[in-house]
C-alpha cells in the first residue's frame, strides 16, 4: 500500500446564483466542479454534501473543544447540499443554509464525495 495524500473532496468554483434576465435566486448557487464536462458526469456528485470554507474576522472556540477552551480559529464553514444539474456543460446547482454571501462569487467550494451511493 502507498503512502500518499487522499483527497476527501473534489475541488469547484462557485459561479454565480440561479437567476432568469431580470432576477436572481439567492438560495440556489451555481458550481462548476473540476473535471466535469458534461450532464451525465456531473450526476454523481447529486446529493453530496458541500462546504464553502472561509476566514472571520474575529477567532472564536472551535466545536469540539472542550479538552483545550483556549483553541480558537478563524475559520468557517457554510454547508450545503447539491441537488441537480444546470444546463449541459456540467455546471449544478447547489442550496446552503444559511444561504452563500455574493462575496464567494468565483472563489473555491469543496464537494465532499460522501454521502456516497457507489
Amino acid at each position: 500500500m502507498t503512502k500518499g495524500n487522499i483527497r476527501l473532496f473534489q475541488p469547484a468554483v462557485m459561479t454565480g446564483f440561479r437567476r432568469g434576465q431580470r432576477r436572481q435566486e439567492q438560495h440556489t448557487a451555481l458550481l462548476k466542479v473540476k473535471n466535469v464536462r458534461t450532464k451525465g458526469d456531473s450526476e454523481f456528485y447529486f446529493g453530496k454534501r458541500v462546504a464553502y470554507v472561509f476566514k472571520g474576522k474575529k477567532a472564536s472556540s472551535q466545536i469540539r473543544s472542550a479538552q483545550n477552551p483556549k483553541l480558537k480559529s478563524r475559520a468557517r464553514v457554510m454547508w450545503g447540499r447539491i441537488t441537480r444539474a444546470h444546463g449541459n456543460s456540467g455546471a449544478v446547482r447547489a442550496k446552503f443554509s444559511p444561504n452563500l454571501p455574493a462575496q464567494a462569487i468565483g472563489k473555491k467550494i469543496r464537494v465532499y464525495l460522501y454521502p456516497s451511493n457507489i
